[in-house]
């Protein structure tokens, strides 16, 4: 159980793992969807997979490209995303919505797992009943104006076996490969299709005005003529009119395509909205599904086990805060991905950017943070205590006079780890939105290193260790525009007190204190980090060989590739933190908040250089969380560093060298 108001550990709360008992209010029996399938993208995927939802129960698809065609069946574009697609962390997928319906029922109804699984009936024992409308919630929380209305346009929507497809001549070429969505694009109407089920059933989408299909029937989703279809499409080629003859009239359906202006507020009191009750997305850019999935995701998050009922408010607050600025950025986007090409409004809308914007968020990790840094603020401002600076001290660059010391006979040895990891986790330890990765997607790679400094003579020719986390690919935008790059140091934990005092004062470095040990053998080292005797953190290299020669760490943030699209790695100015120092007697304010850079090469008597170096073979993480009276000082580290994912390693290596690095240029970035 954990602690009240805190968030469980993430992948350890299943899709029914709340300590509520929950009731299912459906007026679809999600069995007449026959006629829809819909898109998985990497951001929604991610949250299904957490909760255990996955691709194989229902038979969902990835899709491996995209290509376009104009009415005539000339084809505009082919993009391959076969490759690109693994710089998302998450597949994007294509299902059938009657299976992954069936899977959600099938989940959230199941004994397995955690807490009370939901009640899916509306008839309770004393033998009454409950109904209800969804627009008469939307009309309580947010008033009578709050309606949807049509966008102008409607679309035909029926699905049709592949085998079908492949067996046409004339349309056999639009299935040679699976997981392909096809567009066929006119100026104000367009066809859109894309396998799913393994890529068995091919889905149809015609989006159309919404005149040329009207009809005496009533709803926004009814019973459509096939004759009206192939007419809609009169004038488009050969192959899309094959594709809709193929349609079977007793299935086929047109669907009202429905906006909705901004809502003014998402709840009210405990009554909250999601999904389509609060902003309607179009299917344009395929994020209907997601948006509501991302929403539902929020709610788990900020409402964890150990919520009150009068917390409950509070928290809704925080979901709508926390989810609409995204949501309506969404489906703004998709509103301008819908227009008719020949729009003078159109604008210049790209995929890559709506891609860029959907696909790279996690709103598990988001709303996680967003929940945790209401309950550090929930009692009144208070003191923010980062990595910080406390007065005038000795450091490596002077005495306590201020003369320059010399440390060119000091000694180290460093140990690395580097490995690949969650992007939209590591996003949310970036101080500000000025930081940000270069590449897009949601895989990053990141570092622990630990190192042992020997015979410094500032320290009286002692030493200390320290071991710090450092995330690759980061980029820092000035408020000119500009970007700086480098890496960035989340914390850097020091095990003796006055260089982290020094390092906090002079360079405004994100230091604390921690106990470090190292323990080395023949061909391995230990690395071990605790306070006052509990050990939080151990990470064991073994394998550990000397390279024949001197080889350059591996590059940071590489060169990716998107279809077309190449995002390669630019230089590198140093590393990157951040200076937090607190306004006395003002808690929540700051006296100085601002990023700086250490640029490479040092540049004073003590500069770095390597002279032997080691290569590993395997490595081993440990974390051991305890709690708030075992590690009174470093718990809310720990914490977080032990959720970092571990995806796999990209290289484990050992420097042995004189000198240091004296950090010489170190300034302001702005």
């Amino acid at each position: 159980m954990s602690d009240v108001g805190v968030p469980p550990r993430p992948f350890q709360i299943g899709i029914a793992g709340l300590s509520y008992q929950i009731q299912l209010y459906e007026r679809s029996n999600l069995a007449q969807e026959t006629g829809a399938a819909l898109h998985l993208a990497p951001n929604c995927y991610g949250i299904l997979q957490r909760f255990g939802v996955l691709a194989e129960s229902f038979e969902a698809n990835p899709i491996n490209g995209i290509a376009g065609y104009d009415g005539k069946g000339k084809q505009d574009f082919k993009l391959d995303l076969s490759k690109s697609l693994s710089i998302w962390q998450h597949t994007w997928l294509l299902a059938h919505r009657v299976s992954f319906h069936e899977e959600l029922k099938r989940k959230v109804l199941s004994p397995d797992g955690e807490g009370t699984p939901a009640t899916a009936t509306v008839t309770l024992e004393d033998g009454s009943s409950y109904t209800g409308d969804l627009s008469v919630t939307r009309r309580i929380v947010c008033g009578f104006g709050m309606k949807p209305f049509g966008s102008g346009k409607s679309a035909f929507r029926f699905m049709v076996p592949v085998s079908q497809i492949r067996e046409n001549p004339v349309t056999e070429a639009l299935v040679t490969r699976d997981g392909y969505m096809t567009m066929f694009l006119g100026d104000d109407r367009r066809l859109v299709m894309y396998p799913c089920s393994n890529n068995t059933t091919m889905n149809f989408v015609a989006i159309h005005p919404s005149e040329l299909s009207a009809s005496k029937g009533e709803g926004w989703n009814r019973d459509a003529s096939k004759e009206v279809l192939l007419d809609v499409y009169n004038s488009f080629g050969p192959v899309v009119r094959a594709l809709l003859d193929m349609a079977d009239s007793s299935a086929l359906r047109v669907w009202t395509l429905l906006d909705m202006d901004r809502i003014p507020t998402w709840h009210k009191g405990r009554l909250v909205l999601l999904g389509d009750a609060a902003h309607p997305i179009l299917p344009h850019q395929g994020q209907g599904a997601a948006m509501a999935i991302e929403d539902a995701a929020s709610l788990c998050a900020l409402l964890p086990r150990g919520t009150t009922a009068s917390d409950i408010p509070e928290r809704l607050a925080l979901y709508e805060r926390v989810r609409d600025e995204r949501a309506h950025k969404v489906q703004t986007l998709t509103r301008l991905a819908g227009m008719d090409l020949n729009d003078a409004n159109r604008g210049n809308f790209t995929i890559m950017e709506f891609m860029k914007y959907s696909f790279e968020h996690d709103e598990w990790h988001n709303s996680t943070r967003a929940l945790r840094e209401l309950l550090w603020t929930r009692n009144g401002p208070v003191h923010r205590r980062a990595p910080l600076f406390f007065g005038p001290t000795p450091s490596p660059h002077q005495d306590h006079y201020g003369r320059p010391i010399s440390d060119r006979d000091s000694r180290f040895t460093t140990y690395t780890v580097r490995f690949r990891t969650s992007a939209t986790y590591l996003k949310t330890l970036f101080p500000t939105p000025e930081f940000s990765f270069f590449s897009p997607g949601t895989v990053a790679e990141a570092s622990f290193r630990c190192t042992e400094l020997r015979n410094l003579a500032w320290l009286g020719k002692g030493g200390y260790k320290y071991l710090g986390l450092w995330v690759h690919g980061v980029q820092y935008t000035r408020k000119d525009g500009s970007k700086v790059h480098g890496s960035f140091l989340v914390v850097l934990l020091g095990s003796l007190a006055d260089p982290v005092i020094s390092g906090r004062e002079v360079l405004g470095m994100p230091k604390l204190f921690a106990d470090i040990e190292i323990k080395k053998a023949e061909s391995s080292a230990r690395v071990e980090c605790s306070w006052g005797g509990q050990r939080f953190l151990h990470l064991q290299l073994d394998g550990l060989q000397e390279a024949a020669e001197n080889r350059a760490e591996p590059e940071a943030d590489p060169q990716a590739s998107f279809g077309p699209h190449v995002f390669r790695k630019p230089k590198e100015a140093g590393t990157l933190f951040y200076r937090y120092v607190p306004a006395v007697g003002k808690p929540g304010e700051a006296d100085a908040a601002y990023a700086v850079l250490v640029r490479e090469g040092g540049g004073g008597e003590a500069t770095r250089a390597v002279k032997k170096i080691y290569l590993g073979q395997d490595c081993q993480f440990e974390f051991t969380v305890g709690d708030w009276s075992s590690l009174p000082t470093l718990h809310h580290v720990a914490v977080c560093l032990s959720e970092i994912p571990i995806y796999g390693i990209v290289a484990i290596r050992a420097e042995d060298g004189v000198g240091h690095d004296d950090f010489i240029n170190t300034e302001r970035i702005e």
